[in-house]
C-alpha cells in the first residue's frame, strides 16, 4: 500500500508541475504581454481571468505541487535524514523544491497580488473623470502590468531550472 501511494504522489506531482509549468509559460509569453500592449483595453481580459480564478488556480497547482514535492523528499531523503539530503541527488532536489518555493511566492505575491490590484485599480479609474488622479492611476497600473509581467518570466524561469533538477536528480 505504502508503494501505491508513492507513486500516486509522485505522478500527482509531476502532473501539477507539468501544468504549472504550462500556465505559467501561457502566461508569461502569451496573456500577460497582451494585456500590457492592449493597454486600458487589456483590463477586460485580466478582469475577467480573474474573476474566474485563474489566481487561485495557479495558487492551488503551484501549492499541491510543493507539498506533494514536500512529501515526495520526505520519503527520498529518510525523513529528512542530512546525511541523504547531503547527497547529490538530495542536493538537486532541495534545489529544485527551493527554487519552486520561490516561484510559488513571487507568483502570488508579484503576479497574482499585482493582478488583483489592477482590477481593483481598473474599477476605480473607471469611476475617475479626466484628471491628475486619473493620470497618476494610469501610472501606476503601467509600472503594475510591467511589474506582474516580470515577475510571471522570472517564476517561469525558476520552474523550468526546478523542473531539471527534478528530472535530473536521480541520475546524477
Amino acid at each position: 500500500m505504502h508503494t501505491l501511494l508513492f507513486l500516486s504522489t509522485r505522478v500527482l506531482h509531476v502532473v501539477l508541475a507539468g501544468a504549472w509549468l504550462g500556465a505559467a509559460m501561457l502566461q508569461a509569453l502569451f496573456l500577460l504581454p497582451s494585456v500590457q500592449e492592449l493597454g486600458l483595453g487589456g483590463a477586460p481580459v485580466l478582469a475577467t481571468l480573474v474573476r474566474r480564478g485563474v489566481v487561485k488556480y495557479m495558487a492551488s497547482i503551484g501549492g499541491l505541487t510543493v507539498l506533494t514535492g514536500v512529501a515526495l523528499f520526505y520519503r527520498f531523503s529518510g525523513h529528512f535524514d542530512p546525511e541523504m539530503s547531503a547527497s547529490r541527488a538530495g542536493m538537486a532536489f532541495s534545489v529544485g523544491g527551493l527554487l519552486g518555493l520561490i516561484a510559488l511566492i513571487l507568483g502570488g505575491s508579484m503576479v497574482g497580488g499585482s493582478a488583483k490590484k489592477l482590477v481593483t485599480l481598473g474599477d476605480r479609474l473607471a469611476r475617475l473623470p479626466e484628471g491628475a488622479e486619473r493620470a497618476a492611476l494610469l501610472v501606476t497600473m503601467d509600472g503594475l502590468r510591467a511589474k506582474m509581467l516580470t515577475f510571471a518570466r522570472v517564476v517561469v524561469g525558476l520552474l523550468v531550472i526546478a523542473m531539471a533538477a527534478m528530472a535530473l536528480g536521480h541520475y546524477i
